[in-house]
């Protein structure tokens, strides 16, 4: 509200405040002084009209009163004009991030105004106080001032600013976590908004009163509410708001399971907040991103934007979200079991004390207890969660409550209280449904199987694991990037276990077969499937060139002898920012038309059979417990073969075979001498194994030509073709090839190999001289065959020539990344190939040959996603790809490669060509280190 007695009506002094903005260098000293008061106030009300709409504007409006008021102080009249620049750059600071200067200036204001004898205007200036000294924590403060300064402005008759108090009351105790005041304050808000006809800041109400509704778990209204106020936020063009709207909507969203729809909300008002340029929202959307990719278990990435989020809020002076920033972090450092989980907590309980939110420490007092039951201390798990239930409840914090009562009936079914457990996740699902919260539904329908499953009712275990499936299977199917995909698998293993578990029990080979292969290697086949989304925007580009220019510094340092190690944690930012980049550019997109490849789409046990001629088998290989189990699929029947070994047996006969081939690391040359006895050796340690993991299976492959593997676990790191029985190995009975899973054997069975006629080799022959000599016999041997050696071994090359190509053989350097499996790479000439750049290669059903070290190794993630450089061919399109095992010797691999593409040039299978090119070169050079290495995946 503005005096009254003004020189200039409101709208000429608008013109004029409008010509002082846009005139650089303009002061105003030369204005009357009445007309320069004019003009002030209209730059106050145009500051609070940007505030939401552009607040990059609200701070140049205050900058400009600022240059204002200097100049009229210069003659003597700053009093009201001086009130005014300090009303808005206490807007300013808010808009910065500058919190607790904001007060300061609010303060000021008010007491320049009361000497002016402008009783309103300073009421005023204690609205947008309200929010500041609620956002640095000082609740108690921000509630007296909202008392005092809604009097003062009831008795000046100033409704219209007494609903902002209202509204600012709201925002205080939803921050508290007090719903239902919060709620009570934003709707008497909004009738005031309405009785004045103030349509911008009842949109404000809205948003507030929906996020209270959100929280007490009132989803329906709250959509109706946001629906309402977005429609009218849109008309007005309130930035803020809409940015707000997304935040919000995407918090409702992520509440009931809608995860690509909450992660496109989150990134959409990140983005928008970005573009505003109001440091404090961008935090605290940031946060929630964090919040997200925690309930999704990428529990890294998780960490690292709560590790910021903390350190922002500490800068911003912003206590409340400084707390759930911590309690978060201390959930991912739980799920990661690093062990600095308690002191976390500990942290974020005394900042919540600190608030007096009660809230916030039963939601600490609910994480203690899941740390507990991760822990095996189910008594202390229950207490806890029923101290925090009744917290929740007291709040009518809805979803709080009921996730606290999901952590007791897990700790009263580990404790044998079966009952109470289940009237638990009874009640628990019933309110999952009917408030359409997915997660929480999955989680009860998980929790009732285990009930079932302790009460000794197998069909009812069976129907709820079932059911936990295919929800959750739903949820996985819809997020955008496997990336996440297989991240949220690793929390929900559960129900597939059990499912497994008594499909064994049963003996029936093809429900042990199907259950097995539910969920093994599910996010790369809904990668293969839907395609890979490049995620490519500006941002990633510029991160990829960064990199690209690190990974050529680092090999040109490593070329002069130099050490590159003082990269190596630049190298690792720029990896991580990338694909926290790329992932982001994909969190606004569809994940593409996925919905229907759930658990049980797509593949029948029925369905491998038919396509396996006779001759054919698969073995899928699994553990229970620690029994090693496997099943043997033909045409004719399906047969489950139990107690294969102990699963411990197996991975230390895997050592001890692993320790004998890595004795010729270094080539043969240095153990030359001790040559015939470490090839004993290695043939005893790969006679145990085949003992351990083939033997019980044999008499069931005895017409078996051609067999496809489904590795589980360190066995993905077995020479399935060097295992022998002493008088022959299995690679000269049968033609082998390892798969990811089942359902992905018979993709590639459907595929077929096709005619290897067009071939494209690369060479990166500058430190491996034999590989010019490889590429271009490769070439050479097939019907069309192009060579690119040496410095035309680029990676541009690449990607114009691999789409078209039948057979793509590329003969480098390679280095697989334990720490980091997504930036495993291939070395060309001039730059680095990734398996994150080799997803975008757009192949065709193309059989690729890396003639490279270690580019089979993979890094076991959930459900036997092995993530590497054979995957990410998958991804990119390829049907069959040829990998080793370890380290290779480049003049011996030249023979070898020169010996399987002349049998995949004379028409052989890759398999049967894989087979020729390892008797060949056991002929030559005995040990398996040299012949075994290279290993055939997708199909024969």
């Amino acid at each position: 509200m503005r005096p009254a007695a003004l020189s200039l009506d409101a709208e000429h002094a608008r013109r004029e405040a409008a010509r002082l903005l846009d005139e650089p260098g303009a002061t105003g000293a030369h204005v009357a002084a009445d007309d320069a008061r004019a003009i002030a106030w209209a730059l106050k009300d145009i500051a609070y009209d940007a505030w939401s709409s552009e607040p990059p504007r609200a701070v140049a409006v205050a900058d400009a009163l600022r240059v204002l008021a200097d100049a009229r102080g210069a003659a003597g009249e700053a009093g009201e004009i001086e009130a005014l620049a300090r009303w808005t750059e206490g807007i300013a600071c808010v808009i910065r991030g500058q919190i607790a200067e904001s007060v300061a200036c609010f303060d000021r204001a008010a007491e320049l105004l009361r000497a002016a004898g402008l009783a309103d205007p300073a009421a005023q200036t204690q609205v947008p106080k309200i929010m500041a000294l609620s956002m640095l924590g000082r609740h108690r403060d921000a509630a007296a001032c909202a008392a005092v300064a809604q009097r003062e402005l009831l008795a000046l008759g100033n409704v219209r600013v007494a609903a902002r108090v209202s509204q600012n009351l709201g925002g205080l105790q939803f921050m508290r976590d007090d719903y239902i005041d919060a709620a009570r304050h934003y709707r008497e808000a909004a009738v005031l908004f309405a009785r004045v006809g103030d349509f911008v800041s009842s949109v404000r109400a809205d948003i507030g009163l929906a996020d209270a509704l959100t929280a007490m778990g009132d989803f329906d209204e709250a959509l109706r509410i946001f629906a309402r106020a977005r429609m009218r936020a849109g008309t007005r063009g309130m930035a803020l708001q809409l940015a707000q709207l997304d935040e919000s909507v995407a918090l409702l969203d992520q509440s009931r399971g809608r995860y690509p729809e909450a992660l496109a909300g989150f990134e959409s008002a990140r983005r928008r907040y970005e573009s505003l340029g109001v440091p404090q929202y961008l935090a605290v959307a940031e946060r929630q991103l964090a919040d997200a990719y925690l309930e999704l278990r990428l529990l890294p990435e998780a960490r690292a934007l709560l590790d910021s989020a903390v350190r922002q809020f500490a800068a911003l002076a912003m206590p409340d979200e400084q707390a759930w920033s911590l309690l978060q972090r201390g959930r991912a450092e739980t799920l990661l079991d690093t062990g600095d989980a308690d002191a976390t907590f500990a942290a974020s309980e005394a900042l919540f004390a600190s608030q007096g939110n009660a809230v916030g420490r039963a939601s600490v007092v609910l994480a203690r207890a899941e740390l507990a039951l991760a822990h095996a201390d189910a008594s202390a798990a229950r207490a806890g969660a029923a101290r925090a239930e009744d917290a929740f409840a007291a709040a009518m914090q809805a979803s709080g409550r009921w996730r606290a009562a999901v952590v007791r009936a897990r700790a009263l079914l580990a404790l044998g209280d079966v009952e109470e457990a289940r009237d638990l996740f009874s009640r628990g699902l019933q309110r999952a449904r009917a408030a359409q919260q997915r997660s929480l539904e999955v989680q009860c329908l998980t929790g009732l199987g285990l009930v079932a499953q302790a009460a000794g009712d197998a069909p009812a275990a069976a129907r709820s694991f079932d059911a936990a499936i295919a929800l959750f299977e739903e949820q996985r199917a819809a997020l955008p990037g496997d990336d996440l995909r297989t991240a949220f698998l690793g929390d929900h293993l559960r129900p597939y276990q059990e499912r497994l578990r008594a499909a064994v029990e049963s003996g029936d080979g093809a429900a042990v077969l199907w259950q097995l292969d539910r969920f093994r290697a599910r996010s790369l086949e809904l990668a293969c499937s839907g395609g890979r989304q490049n995620g490519a925007d500006a941002s990633s580009q510029a991160l990829r060139e960064r990199l690209d220019w690190l990974y050529r510094r680092v090999r040109s340092l490593e070329n002069e002898g130099g050490d590159a190690s003082a990269l190596d944690d630049e190298v690792r930012g720029a990896e991580e920012a990338l694909l926290e980049s790329s992932r982001r550019a994909r969190l606004g997109s569809p994940a593409g038309d996925l919905l229907g490849m759930g658990a049980d789409a797509g593949f029948t046990v029925a369905a491998l059979q038919a396509a396996l001629r006779p001759g054919d088998a698969l073995v899928a290989y699994g553990v229970v417990g620690d029994e090693l189990f496997a099943c043997v699929a033909t045409d004719a029947e399906v047969t489950l073969v139990r107690q294969v070994a102990a699963w411990s047996e197996v991975r230390t006969a895997i050592r001890s075979m692993r320790f004998q081939i890595e004795t010729l690391g270094h080539g043969s040359a240095p153990v030359q001498r001790h040559l015939d006895m470490l090839v004993a050796r290695a043939g005893q340690r790969l006679a145990s194994l085949h003992e351990h993991a083939w033997a019980p299976l044999a008499g069931r492959l005895g017409e078996i030509r051609r067999v496809a593997i489904v590795p589980h676990g360190t066995l993905g790191l077995v020479p399935f073709a060097a295992l022998h029985d002493g008088i022959g190995a299995l690679g000269e009975r049968h033609e082998l090839c390892l798969v990811p899973s089942a359902r992905l054997a018979l993709r590639g069975l459907r595929r077929g190999s096709g005619a290897a006629r067009h071939v494209v080799a690369f060479a990166a022959a500058a430190r491996l001289p034999h590989t010019a000599r490889e590429a271009t016999e490769v070439a050479a041997r097939f019907e069309s065959g192009t060579a690119f050696i040496g410095a035309d071994a680029t990676l541009a090359a690449l990607r114009a020539s691999a789409p078209s190509a039948d057979v793509l053989h590329l003969a480098c350097h390679a280095r697989f990344r334990s720490d980091s499996p997504r930036f495993s790479a291939l070395h060309l000439d001039d730059e680095v190939l990734t398996a994150d750049e080799v997803e975008r290669l757009g192949l065709g059903p193309c059989t690729v040959v890396m003639s490279a070290c270690d580019t089979a190794l993979a890094a076991d993630d959930a459900g036997d996603e092995r993530i590497g450089l054979v995957r990410a061919f998958f991804v990119a399109g390829a049907a069959r790809v040829v990998a080793s095992l370890w380290p290779v010797d480049d003049g011996v691999t030249a023979g070898f490669m020169s010996s399987f593409h002349g049998a995949l040039a004379a028409g052989e299978n890759p398999a049967a060509a894989l087979a020729r090119a390892q008797r060949d070169t056991r002929l030559l050079h005995p040990h398996p280190a040299h012949w075994a290495a290279f290993a055939l995946y997708g199909g024969w």
